[in-house]
This record gives structure tokens, C-alpha cells and sequence, in this order.
């Protein structure tokens, strides 16, 4: 494999920031740009790096299935070219975009003026809800996390000021705590999975239990690229070194950064795709 392709990779696995729709969008773009640079690659070597590629971040199934689909497209194709299989990324990458951005459009409908909205760890399809319900001129507020260890909240929290919305930062510890104020609970999903349940940031089951426990309505966004034939069971929980822990030295601490976990659906209102609204049954 090219060095290009090789950073790529490596950038992918320690991406700790993007949610699952951003990284994708992110490593298509630069797997073009590498397959750009690189002599016509055969269907097997296309297929081999799809294959890594898909298996790099098997908590977040956005990638895998896009590159599945692009992957299958080259297989079917009457005809194999170079143009062919960048033209296909480029389709793979507008799909993937208009999905998304559809999953915002249609979440907006769910937030009415004056709300205050619960959202932990950082998601590109809710930030584009965000930018959605300011061209519609709604008026609303934000509570986020700090969404330890990473922090990617505080990324959150400097977007909403930019667009000049109200947020207040709170500990990922807050958030039962914080949630009789809470009008709509919102999050994003890295799998949505076969067994009801699905996937993302660890801390999210905490949001849905506090939900829960409060009456408080939760809508996951999860488009028809995040849908994961695997269960609860068999997913699994990527995780990151514990050196952003910051641990103590001593012979007998150790320490445990799992990244994702796995939230049963019972526990949420409903489901945010491309299509429209999707209420959960109890």
C-alpha cells in the first residue's frame, strides 16, 4: 500500500473526535485523494482496501457499509475503470451527505421554540440539525457534556457560540442531575444494531436512563448507513489507551477507556432516519 494510503489508515484509527458520519465522510475523501495519486488499482487490491478500511472502527459501521456498497458497485460495473471506481466514491459520498442532512431536516421538526435540548459527545448530524434550526430562525438552548475523556464536547460548545446559540457545559456526571430542565434529549449513533439496541459514546446509556427515569423524551439520529446486522452480543466496543486518563502512578492502578457502548432502544422515544420519524415500541 501507498504511504498516502497508510497515513489514511492510521489517521482513521485515531480519529477520536469525528462521530461515525463525519469520519466517514472524511476517509472517503481521503481514499480518493490517495487512489488519485496511485496507479489503476485491480478489484481484489479495491476490495482489500475496503475490507481494512471497514474493519478499522468496528464500533462505527457508517464506513463499513458505504465501502460495501462502493465495493459491490465495482463488482457489478459492466465496465472497470479507474474513472469508474473514483466516480463511485464521489456517488458513495453524496449519498452518505444527503442522508444525512435529511436525518437533520427531519429531526428539526421535533424542536420547538424556547427548548432546551440534551446532546453528549459530538455528532455531525446533529450539528447540522443545529444549523438547520437557526435557517428556520427557531430560538433554542443547549446543555452538552464534557464527553470525557476525549472532550470532543467542548468542540460542541465553541461550534454553538460561533452561531451565537445559548449552551451551558456540564460534567458527564450532571446529567441525571440536570435533566428535570431537559425538554428533548438528542444524540447521535455510530450502529444502530438487529437486537434494539445500538451504539454510541459511552455515557449515552446514562442520558437515556436519566430520560428514562424523568419522562423525557430521546431521539436517536441514525440514518439507513448506521443500520448493523450485528447485536448487543457479537458488536464490538472499541477501545482507546488509557494515557488520556491521566492515571496516577502506582503498582496498583490500572485503568479501563472503553470507547462506545451498547443502549437498548426501550429506554428512547423514537429514531431519527433519512425517511422520517420512527417511534420506538414499548
Amino acid at each position: 500500500m501507498s504511504e498516502c494510503y497508510q497515513q489514511l489508515f492510521t489517521s482513521l484509527r485515531n480519529n477520536r473526535k469525528a462521530g461515525a458520519t463525519e469520519l466517514a465522510l472524511i476517509t472517503l475523501a481521503e481514499l480518493k485523494a490517495c487512489l488519485e495519486e496511485m496507479p489503476l488499482q485491480s478489484i481484489s487490491e479495491l476490495g482489500d482496501m475496503a475490507d481494512q478500511l471497514g474493519h478499522a472502527r468496528p464500533s462505527m459501521v457508517v464506513l463499513s457499509n458505504a465501502l460495501s456498497r462502493w465495493q459491490h458497485r465495482q463488482e457489478l460495473a459492466k465496465t472497470f475503470s479507474k474513472q469508474g471506481y473514483m466516480d463511485g466514491l464521489s456517488d458513495i459520498y453524496r449519498e452518505i451527505s444527503d442522508a444525512s442532512d435529511n436525518v437533520a431536516e427531519n429531526a428539526s421538526s421535533l424542536v420547538k421554540p424556547g427548548m432546551t435540548l440534551l446532546t453528549h459527545s459530538r455528532s455531525s448530524q446533529i450539528s447540522s440539525l443545529f444549523e438547520h434550526l437557526l435557517e428556520q430562525h427557531v430560538n433554542f438552548n443547549v446543555v452538552v457534556t464534557i464527553s470525557e475523556p476525549s472532550k470532543e464536547g467542548l468542540l460542541v460548545a465553541s461550534e454553538l457560540d460561533r452561531f451565537g446559540i445559548p449552551v451551558t457545559v456540564i460534567t458527564d456526571a450532571e446529567m441525571g442531575l440536570i435533566m428535570p430542565i431537559i425538554d428533548l434529549n438528542i444524540s447521535g449513533c455510530d450502529s444502530w444494531l438487529s437486537d434494539h439496541h445500538f451504539v454510541n459514546k459511552t455515557g449515552t446509556l446514562l442520558q437515556a436512563l436519566a430520560a428514562h427515569h424523568y419522562g423525557k423524551p430521546f431521539w436517536v439520529l441514525a440514518d439507513s448507513f448506521k443500520t448493523n446486522p450485528q447485536t448487543s452480543h457479537d458488536i464490538t466496543l472499541e477501545t482507546m489507551p488509557t494515557d488520556e486518563l491521566r492515571l496516577p502512578k502506582g503498582e496498583h492502578i490500572s485503568g479501563k477507556n472503553t470507547y462506545f457502548e451498547t443502549i437498548p432502544t426501550r429506554l428512547i422515544t423514537g429514531r431519527v432516519n433519512e425517511h422520517g420519524l420512527e417511534a420506538m415500541q414499548s
